[in-house]
């Protein structure tokens, strides 16, 4: 299910929840508006409004959990690319193909991570990413390496190399959804009954209506909050490409 539909669905589900109420609310027998019944439905339902907000705030903070955490791999992925190139610039100009490899790698990664983000595409029939560091790890492991600088820079480069290939499987890995969207149907569910007991004791007027339209909106707006980060690079709110985009710019500098 898309973020859209969520949100849709989430709003659908628990407006039709405080319509629902407010039909009920009068149809219903008036031996069921006692004060005696009133109070044991709001009881019961205010234990329910407690799970619901537990729920959505923990829901909330296991999506902001994962967007921060993706954030500062990128940052960490964009600053070890950077030290590679600039391990590759001292080595001498002995690592230029190995140089040309990393910046192809670049432009794949970042084509990948974000499709359809502005900047440099790979030309069509180049290998994927993590292909391409595959390639990049073999040709730092064929240099030749005459001096002690060189070595050193050779050895430190494989490492950064290394580092670099652990991070994008770790990120493979990390693909998966933190969040269990049937948890979110639950806490949908939950709060469909919630809007149901708003409206079965509440006057039928346009003011109602008003307040449960913004109270369904309200709630709709955090479920597409959650599903859209628990997805770092999609939908509206999405890790920047800007850290990924200065280290690609800096590989071109002289």
């Amino acid at each position: 299910m898309t973020i859209a539909l969520y949100g849709l669905a989430a709003f659908a589900v628990i407006f039709c929840g405080g319509m629902l109420g407010l039909l009920l609310g009068g149809v219903l027998p008036e031996k069921y508006h006692s004060d005696a019944t009133q109070r044991i439905v709001q009881t019961a339902t205010g234990m329910v409004s407690l799970l619901a907000a537990l729920v959505l705030g923990l829901l909330v903070g296991t999506a902001k959990n994962k967007f921060d955490t993706s954030n500062q791999e990128i940052e960490q992925f964009a600053a070890s690319l950077m030290l590679l190139n600039r391990e590759l610039v001292n080595y001498g100009p002995e690592a230029n193909d190995t140089k040309a490899m990393l910046r192809k790698y670049t432009i794949a990664k970042i084509a990948e991570t974000w499709p359809d983000g502005l900047g440099p595409k790979p030309a069509p029939g180049d290998p994927p990413a993590w292909k391409l560091l595959e390639s990049l790890q073999q040709s730092l492991t064929g240099l030749a390496p005459q001096t002690a600088s060189q070595r050193s820079e050779a050895a430190t480069a494989s490492e950064t190399a290394a580092a670099l290939a652990k991070t994008t499987w770790l990120e493979a890995a990390q693909e998966s959804e933190h969040v269990q969207h049937p948890f979110v149907l639950v806490m949908i569910v939950w709060l469909f009954v919630l809007f149901v007991s708003f409206g079965l004791f509440a006057p039928r007027n346009i003011l109602v209506v008003i307040a449960l339209l913004v109270g369904a909106l309200s709630i709709a707006g955090a479920v597409v909050l959650i599903v859209d980060m628990d997805s770092p690079f999609e939908g509206m709110i999405v890790v920047s490409a800007d850290p990924m985009q200065d280290a690609f710019a800096k590989m071109n500098a002289p």
